[in-house]
């Protein structure tokens, strides 16, 4: 392994083999490489995942370590890896994304330079169909107060960053939640709502690959309601922090996405679709009777600012036809 250890990758591995090979031979191919530390936990996969992890673990053994763990999720499986971390900083990559080349060495000049707890990159939605591909901003444009504010209206996926590693292998560091899809967001908010400084590298560093088997891809899964659940530990943990007020509009916002705009839309999609609908409303006019009156609204554009002003039990059955096509 190598001894001047300045960034640790954890990839989480279950059942990946079909994809492995692009996400660790762009880990091989950095250009940081010499300073990098890549700890593959396998998730007690059945296909061939360990062996060809293994493989790469035997080609570069002074960047890959291969680690084993019984089945217990994604979450589980980055919380497990976060014991062998020797980096001073921290990143996280899926096992079917990539990286570009240069990723990781410019994050952390951007991180050092910038003095930061957290750096954040752009990201491409990448589809097997090259028209459908684009480039997601990794921090907000829309105008807020702070950056803090900017970064809890921006992506929460964990792994378009570079954390200062010692915020997750503290004693009492960052966990992600068992047992729940959605578990980013919990952990995100709360890191992006305490962070002293949080730095931006605006170029697209990864690649985020859809495809059937993705988890936000699927609607009939029960575990799209874990959405519900997800969101009340992040208010919980606002209200316990003392951040609630501080980041009320935020986290309104937060909840209009996950129940009100993207999030009904794959509720619509679902076989629970009545069901969500319903909660959904419920938790917008016992948390956030005002929503509609949100400052980051006029932000959308004017389909879904209609979506927003017009979706109603009236008005379901028109839209839920043509959303589900």
């Amino acid at each position: 392994m190598n001894a001047n250890i300045l960034v640790s990758v954890i990839v989480p591995m279950y059942n990946a083999s079909r994809y492995l090979s692009t996400c660790l031979d762009s880990l091989a191919s950095a250009t940081f490489r010499d300073h990098m530390q890549v700890i593959l936990v396998n998730d007690g996969s059945t296909d061939e995942t360990a062996a060809l992890a293994g493989s790469y673990v035997d080609r570069f053994p002074d960047l890959f370590q291969l680690v084993e763990k019984q089945n217990g999720g994604l979450s589980d499986a980055r919380n497990f890896g976060l014991p062998y971390v020797k980096g001073t900083y921290l990143a996280f990559l899926d096992s079917d994304d990539w990286i570009e080349p240069d990723l990781y060495e410019r994050l952390y000049q951007t991180i050092e330079n910038e003095g930061a707890d957290v750096c954040v990159c752009d990201l491409e939605y990448w589809f097997e169909d090259p028209s459908k591909r684009f480039v997601m901003k990794g921090l907000s444009q829309w105008q807020a107060d702070t950056v803090q504010k900017k970064a809890l209206l921006s992506p929460m996926f964990a792994w378009n960053k570079l954390y200062r590693a010692e915020l997750f292998t503290a004693d009492n560091g960052y966990r992600y939640p068992l047992h729940t899809w959605y578990e980013d967001i919990p952990v995100t908010t709360l890191l992006f709502a305490k962070a002293e400084r949080i730095a931006y590298l605006p170029e697209c560093g990864i690649h985020y690959r859809q495809h059937d088997d993705s988890i936000m891809g699927s609607v009939h899964d029960e575990r799209v309601k874990d959405i519900f659940g997800v969101l009340e530990l992040v208010r919980k943990e606002f209200r316990d922090a003392g951040l609630y007020d501080t980041y009320h509009e935020e986290l309104e916002y937060l909840h209009i996405e996950h129940l009100c705009l993207y999030g009904m839309f794959r509720f619509i999609r679902s076989d629970w679709s009545e069901e969500c609908a319903a909660k959904a409303g419920d938790v917008m006019k016992k948390e956030f009777p005002d929503w509609k009156h949100n400052c980051y609204i006029r932000n959308l554009g004017w389909k879904n600012r209609m979506f927003l002003a017009c979706y109603n039990e009236k008005t379901a059955a028109l839209f839920n036809r043509r959303i589900r096509g």
